[in-house]
């Protein structure tokens, strides 16, 4: 039943083979097996792919149910004694990963030798349940209601430059100085874009642009280090810049709006987290309170 369940999450007879370490061949007698006992045919099966029967389908239905129901069994069990072990499978914005999960993940799998893990970068949201993902970062709202998420920091963006840029254009004084200067912007449309501030006066925004919009803060923040402008940008990525001085802080007596943005570990379901997620979660939440 489990191999079962395995096959169709997989796709193919082979990619579980691949998963599991065994030969096709294995895979497909055990099915086989399984089909045999039921008295019923679950998979039609052709030489280009593979579909459920309806037999196939109804019985999925129930399988993977109770399969989901041992394996809680398991961890809830496990959780107390078992030493976090297993293929540990993780998503997050191509930037994050970079910049932050890479400086740290060397220490996190020598802390934790029996965890392999894979990581998946992107600039979307990934499916947890389709693409078998324990975990995904993710940072500002959470649409998805059906998933369980714990907040684990809060990103602080500043607006800084490059000591270059600010000896060749000057630094600004006020928020709406920097209409007057080349800002460069993440993830926005070409024209006009809005930077928040918080005045004793209230709140005010103030537009923007610049010759650069990209999807990339890594790409952003090159960027300027090479003093072609003026970022916002979260501290986490800049921090080492920051401290060696090759980014400046700007406009420090004004408070940017919003001032922080949540970052969540999300997960698909809420029961009995398995330990190799979990102490993860609680490592990557430690680091970053050292952010």
């Amino acid at each position: 039943m489990q191999l079962f369940v395995q096959v169709v999450q997989e796709g193919s007879f082979s990619a579980t083979a691949r998963t599991l370490g065994i030969t096709p061949s294995s895979v497909s007698r055990q099915i086989a097996q399984l089909e045999e006992a039921l008295g019923a045919r679950l998979f039609q099966r052709t030489t280009r792919k593979q579909s459920l029967t309806e037999a196939g389908n109804i019985y999925f239905q129930h399988a993977e149910r109770i399969v989901g129901d041992l394996e809680t069994a398991r961890l809830a069990v496990s959780r107390l004694t078992d030493t976090p072990s297993g293929n540990l499978h993780i998503t997050a914005e191509a930037d994050f990963a970079l910049a932050y999960i890479a400086p740290i993940l060397p220490e996190f799998l020598e802390r934790y030798p029996e965890i392999r893990v894979r990581i998946s970068m992107s600039v979307g949201m990934m499916d947890l349940v389709d693409s078998g993902i324990d975990m995904a970062i993710r940072m500002g709202h959470l649409e998805d209601s059906s998933l369980i998420a714990r907040k684990i920091a809060m990103s602080h963006s500043l607006v800084c430059a490059s000591s270059a840029y600010i000896e060749k254009y000057g630094s600004p004084s006020h928020p709406g100085e920097l209409e007057s200067h080349n800002c460069l912007s993440f993830k926005v449309k070409s024209g006009k874009n809005h930077w928040g501030f918080k005045l004793p006066e209230g709140s005010i925004e103030v537009p923007v642009s610049g010759r650069l919009n990209v999807n990339s803060l890594v790409f952003l923040r090159n960027i300027a280090l090479e003093g072609q402008g003026i970022i916002m940008i979260p501290s986490w990525i800049i921090r080492d810049e920051l401290l060696n001085g090759q980014l400046i802080p700007l406009l420090e007596g004004y408070l940017l709006e919003p001032g922080s943005t949540p970052i969540y570990a999300v997960f698909a379901h809420n029961k009995h987290l398995a330990p190799k997620v979990r102490v993860f979660v609680e490592f990557l939440a430690e680091r970053m309170k050292m952010c």
